[in-house]
């Protein structure tokens, strides 16, 4: 959410989440890039 907030120039939290919650394929595809750069920083 920081990292999404810092992009998009926001500085509350609330500015940023209202794009998560009016697209919910945005979440989806943070959620995908997430899991994938845990699952490369994971041993």
């Amino acid at each position: 959410m920081l990292a999404l907030m810092t992009y998009l120039g926001h500085a509350v939290p609330s500015s940023t989440y209202w794009y998560l919650e009016s697209s919910p394929r945005l979440m989806e595809d943070i959620v995908d890039v997430c899991e994938r750069l845990f699952e490369e920083q994971t041993p």
